[in-house]
């Protein structure tokens, strides 16, 4: 059983700066860490990077029950002073527990839930751990229909993106400031009286970033960013305006290896 929480993050994509933002899914069967790994990149991207004001909602995740959980931090038994994030880059801001890490041998680090510091441990311990995968909005500077958007992200390999956390909303008013119209498509849309993300989330389970006048009416069946005013608003599906697609990076970047 997975829970997600949504974090924003600053990376470099080929040789590019491009603002993303993480997902990360707790997964709280026990496994160890070079299990974990497997599992993180069959079924997400990795185990987690994280930086420490992660950290402290990481811990917070109510469904996090058990008192640690692996991470993407390691080191190699070559080089034991040098402790690396999942994608080999040096970790240099770990905020570890007093007196850790205290031997050479132990060579995997987790999380103690308590008070979101670092420990050294030997990487067969089966705890719970989380995954990630890593994300970016892109602007389609095009002024299409919903459908005609939707298929249009599509046909990229990507999705109308769904404002599902405040920390997405912020990465959408900055994406969308070269937008060709002041309101944005995304990927929201009211079927069989109730308002559905692409994916198949119902609005009532998650984030509500509905504007001031409250939900929208019945007649408006599709939704819209207005980033002027950083609210989710209904409109007329057959209008055309700029978009929002989401794509995975993993997959993109896969796709431009392949």
């Amino acid at each position: 059983m997975e829970a997600s929480v949504v974090m924003f993050l600053t990376c470099s994509l080929f040789s590019m700066h491009t603002s993303a933002y993480r997902k990360h899914f707790y997964v709280k069967q026990g496994m160890t860490w070079p299990n974990a790994q497997v599992y993180c990149r069959e079924l997400h991207d990795d185990l987690s990077t994280t930086s420490n004001a992660e950290l402290i909602k990481l811990s917070r995740n109510p469904s996090l029950t058990f008192g640690f959980y692996w991470i993407g931090l390691y080191r190699e038994s070559q080089t034991p002073t040098v402790w690396r994030w999942i994608d080999g880059e040096e970790a240099t801001n770990i905020s570890w527990q007093p007196g850790q890490p205290h031997t050479l041998h132990e060579l995997c680090a987790f999380i103690s839930k308590s008070n979101n510091r670092a420990f050294d441990m030997s990487c067969f311990l089966s705890i719970p751990f989380y995954c990630m995968e890593i994300y970016e909005l892109i602007l389609v500077q095009e002024e299409r229909t919903w459908d005609e958007a939707l298929a249009h992200c599509k046909e990229n390999s990507m999705n109308l993106a769904g404002l599902t956390s405040e920390i997405i909303m912020e990465e959408a008013m900055t994406k969308s400031e070269s937008a060709l119209t002041d309101v944005v498509w995304m990927g929201l849309r009211f079927i069989a009286g109730q308002w559905f993300w692409v994916k198949g989330i119902t609005d009532d389970e998650g984030f509500k970033g509905w504007s001031a006048e409250g939900e929208p009416a019945l007649n408006q069946r599709c939704g819209v960013y207005n980033r002027t005013q950083n609210v989710l608003e209904a409109a007329d599906c057959s209008r055309r305006l700029s978009f929002l697609c989401v794509r995975r990076i993993k997959e993109a970047t896969n796709e431009s290896d392949a």
